[in-house]
């Protein structure tokens, strides 16, 4: 089991990924936005980071680039749907290979078992 930080601003959304995570076994805490996410960040104990790109206030791109200095042992999996005003879509970020600093990226929307293969893949203890 692993500690998961979720970060995400639409509810529904993140509700559902808390959902799926446990139901997988995982402890998960939620932060609604990217400053909160930071400062669950710096209380420790974070397996891995499941962050949307897009949000009000600090990016989903930016908390990764703070959260790599805080927990460097930490993965960050990106979770997109492309820009919020539509001028750049999920096939033209994996096309151009955007992966906003993370360890891994989802392109919304995806699939219960897309992103317990992901987070499987990214929680499995080296050489296991």
């Amino acid at each position: 089991m692993s500690t998961i930080l979720v970060i995400e601003d639409v509810p529904s959304v993140m509700l559902s990924l808390r959902i799926v995570l446990e139901g997988a076994g995982h402890a998960v805490q939620c932060a609604t936005n990217g400053e909160d996410g930071l400062a669950a960040l710096r209380r420790g104990g974070i397996d891995l980071v499941v962050t949307d790109i897009w949000m009000p206030g600090t990016l989903g791109s930016s908390v990764i680039a703070e959260g790599r200095r805080i927990a460097p042992g930490t993965g960050f999996l990106a979770i997109t749907g492309g820009a919020p005003n539509g001028s750049v879509t999920p096939d033209q970020l994996a096309r151009d290979g955007a992966d906003f600093g993370a360890d891994r990226i989802l392109f919304k929307p995806f699939q219960r078992h897309e992103l317990i293969a992901v987070v499987t893949d990214m929680t499995a203890a080296p050489g296991a």
